[in-house]
């Protein structure tokens, strides 16, 4: 049995030789054509003038400047944000070359999305402005997301064509460690019905629809359902996630169970550690399936 088969049977809620795990039964892809957070592992300027900061500090993974705002003003948003033609992009060579070492055979091809709109706003305007301007300028961050929205749609359409995934994953990562950055009702009002159009989206090119989305996130899971998604990462401790299994698991397969804040998972952390956390996720999360933990070598 491959690494693929045996995450579609957990997937559609069977029982799985082994528990299945993201870094052995994924073949992770991003869109090459598409420069989202400048350069891989270097950073730099987006497709959108946004600056991302990507050091040995940051683990290697692209941040927003937080020096660095393309815009000052999101009522401004027009003048200063232009969406590249999508059309004029040589897919075709880019997915070759972006899924040239996958094993469709072996892995479940999972082609991750751009930055969610939040998150988006956040890189164009810095995170307190851009909580600021859902606050007092609801209309015209509304008229973006739409815009942005409709942008993304058409990268999913592309992405389905040429890469033809089995996952497509949206994200938009909305929470802290407590909660929503803002209340439900923006959420209600300026997140939910976007996510609702990209997950329509993918689901009507076939693909299975991941939802990402880190920190205490569990007052939003009946919400990320309703976008379409069956899977939801990274599910992280500071929720109940029994509970959000026993209510939704029948609709809703669970990547996450890993506690990224333990000291387990830093430097210098013993074998011997690492290993109880481990059978501590499985034992408190993977007993009843619709669950796939974040870590390797579980069989």
């Amino acid at each position: 049995m491959t690494e693929r088969e045996n995450f579609l049977i957990a997937y559609h809620h069977g029982k799985p030789a082994w528990m299945p795990n993201f870094y052995d039964a994924y073949a992770p892809v991003g869109a090459s054509v598409l420069n989202n957070q400048g350069d891989y592992m270097k950073g730099g300027k987006d497709m959108f003038g946004a600056k991302w900061i990507c050091t040995k500090d940051t683990g290697w993974q692209a941040i927003p400047d937080p020096s660095y705002h393309v815009l000052d003003d999101i009522t401004q948003w027009k003048k200063y944000i232009e969406f590249p033609d999508l059309d004029s992009m040589d897919w075709e060579n880019a997915a070759k070359r972006d899924l040239a070492h996958v094993d469709r055979k072996e892995k479940i091809v999972a082609c991750f999305g751009m930055e969610g709109n939040f998150n988006r706003l956040q890189s164009l305007m810095g995170t307190c402005e851009a909580l600021i301007a859902l606050l007092e300028e609801p209309e015209a961050v509304y008229e973006f997301f739409e815009a942005y929205t409709r942008f993304k749609m058409k990268t999913i359409e592309k992405i389905a064509r040429y890469y033809q995934p089995d996952i497509y994953v949206n994200g938009d990562d909305v929470c802290s460690g407590s909660g929503l950055f803002f209340s439900k009702s923006i959420y209600d009002q300026l997140i939910k019905p976007f996510e609702i159009m990209l997950g329509k989206t993918a689901v009507n090119c076939g693909l299975i629809v991941e939802h990402h989305v880190c920190g205490k996130a569990e007052a939003i899971i009946p919400d990320i359902i309703e976008t379409g998604a069956t899977i939801w990462q990274t599910g992280q401790v500071m929720n109940d996630l029994n509970k959000i299994k026993s209510e939704y698991g029948d609709r809703l397969l669970i990547h996450g169970g890993w506690d990224s804040t333990g000291p387990h998972n830093f430097e210098g952390a013993s074998e011997e550690s690492v290993r109880a956390a481990v059978r501590k996720a499985i034992d408190d999360y993977g007993k009843d399936g619709n669950f796939a933990p974040p870590f390797m070598g579980l069989r």
